[in-house]
């Protein structure tokens, strides 16, 4: 059990019972903002560590949720994993993280796996069919991030109005022939993102072409700047940042002007977007927020306060020097 000495310890300095102070690491939304920040920090001043293993005998929890994402090296994660992670630690649980490697099968298997080891799971881009993703939150309170499904909650970066704007804006810079560099053909996001471009471009009587898919790689992006070069289209969107930094580099090689023959944009506005030269015009994903929303939704289905929901977070568009006026005819 936890060391009765040590709550005791903690008890008699906050003025609180021993209850209150255990409640502070199992039950921490039953008690107020102040309480429980003074008992967490007067724990943290004397050093107490409560007994994961023996507050589950009690709870019949583990203390721990599951964090599924497909390409932990992909930048666009990192945020997420780091807020789910501190939003985690201050509600008492710990975080096991996992990679899928973009591959459903893996998913599958590491999903049915976490079922006994973890209380919930947040899952970020999943590639699984949604029928299989139902039978595992069947079995234990799931959150997906960037994907809806009927019947399960999700926490969505809505990109559609960004991706509007950027679509208006290549529209005012001239641009009327673009094409959409799109992500792994399993992507709920991908769908998303080439859906509204080609909805925003119609409105403005745009050509859109669609290249691809490409892995959300700058390797996949690479691959994508030779289809840009030959596509005659004076701007490209990408279906990320990572991709459209590789038709960035990769037409940089090859002699082409960006922004001045040819404009380059993203989405997500990852840490490296205003790193290059020229900097990356993108839709920055609101995906920490996204990180600290899920675990929030599934701890409330642990606490029993939960009921499906769909959270959207909106995207914001970001003007920055890869993209400039259409060149003359």
């Amino acid at each position: 059990m936890e060391g009765s000495a040590s709550l005791k310890t903690i008890a008699d300095e906050a003025g609180v019972s021993i209850s209150t102070v255990s409640r502070a690491f199992t039950r921490p939304d039953l008690l107020g903002d102040r309480t429980r920040a003074e008992i967490m920090a007067i724990a943290e001043r004397v050093g107490y560590q409560p007994n994961r293993s023996a507050r589950g005998l009690v709870t019949g929890r583990t203390a721990t949720l599951g964090l599924l994402v497909p390409d932990i090296a992909n930048p666009f994660f990192p945020p997420l994993v780091r807020a789910a992670e501190d939003r985690a630690y201050e509600r008492g649980y710990a975080v096991l993280l996992m990679d899928t490697d973009e591959h459903a099968d893996r998913e599958r298997v590491l999903l049915r796996d976490l079922v006994g080891r973890v209380d919930g799971v947040v899952l970020c881009s999943p590639r699984s069919p949604a029928g299989q993703i139902r039978e595992i939150a069947a079995q234990r309170p799931l959150v997906c991030v960037n994907r809806s499904i009927p019947g399960v909650s999700s926490v969505l970066c809505s990109t559609r109005d960004g991706l509007g704007h950027l679509v208006d804006h290549l529209h005012s810079l001239g641009h009327r022939r673009i094409v959409y560099l799109a992500g792994p053909a399993s992507s709920w996001s991908d769908r998303e993102r080439r859906n509204s471009v080609r909805r925003q471009a119609a409105k403005r009587d745009m050509l859109v072409e669609l290249l691809g898919p490409y892995p959300a790689t700058f390797a996949g992006g690479i691959l994508a700047g030779d289809a840009v070069a030959a596509s005659g289209a004076t701007a490209a969107v990408a279906f990320d940042d990572v991709v459209a930094l590789g038709a960035l580099r990769r037409l940089s090689e090859r002699g082409y002007a960006v922004p001045g023959q040819i404009s380059i944009s993203g989405c997500d506005d990852i840490f490296f977007a205003e790193m290059t030269l020229p900097a990356l015009t993108t839709v920055a994903t609101p995906i920490a927020d996204a990180g600290r929303a899920a675990v929030d939704l599934l701890l409330s289905e642990l606490d029993g306060r939960h009921r499906i929901q769909q959270i959207a977070i909106p995207a914001q568009f970001v003007v920055r020097g890869s993209t400039g006026p259409a060149p003359l005819p």
